[in-house]
């Protein structure tokens, strides 16, 4: 009987976790998404792809592919950093790549205005030698200020009911298959 109460609650915990990672918004790219900008700097060539497509405010993410022109060969041990401004504001954040994709460095940013953004990327492989590019990118979108920007709480409420429906169908379990005192 404990078994199956254990087996039960194994199955609806899976079920429900898969149900959860439905609902989960992937941001990351795939190898048939558009260049936003490509070139070459010094001894690199840079494909940068921002993320999503239209960039609109909010987060939004650079992937940067940075490869040696000589041998084209991708650039794994690098600093790269992510600049972008527009009137008074500025944001910056550091490019990593991860060993499972060495040559991919990503950055993630939330910008709270739209429109045309100076964005700099800067690539460095040895200390105290930095290049940079630049290159617009257009904000779509309505403006958020800072102190009025709130992250959506759905995920929040959606993990309390699955939350709530995982300790109430084990209760509920629990109960029913409870041995009686004889």
């Amino acid at each position: 009987m404990k078994t199956q109460i254990f087996f039960y609650s194994v199955i609806a915990t899976i079920v429900l976790a898969g149900l959860g990672n439905s609902f989960l918004h992937n941001l990351h790219a795939n190898q048939h998404e558009d260049i936003s900008y490509s070139g070459s700097i010094n001894e690199f060539n840079l494909a940068v792809k921002v993320l999503p497509n239209t960039p609109v405010v909010g987060p939004i993410q650079f992937q940067i592919l940075p490869t040696h022109i000589s041998d084209n060969s991708p650039v794994e041990q690098a600093i790269i950093e992510v600049l972008v401004r527009k009137d008074e504001e500025a944001y910056m954040s550091r490019a990593v790549n991860t060993p499972k994709s060495p040559d991919t460095y990503i950055a993630n940013l939330t910008l709270y205005q739209s429109g045309t953004w100076e964005s700099e990327i800067r690539i460095s492989t040895e200390p105290e030698i930095e290049h940079s590019v630049f290159f617009p990118i257009e904000v779509q979108g309505s403006n958020i200020h800072n102190e009025d920007f709130i992250a959506s709480s759905s995920a929040g409420i959606f993990f309390m009911f699955i939350f709530g429906i995982i300790v109430i169908f084990t209760v509920f379990l629990s109960f029913r298959y409870k041995n009686k005192p004889q």
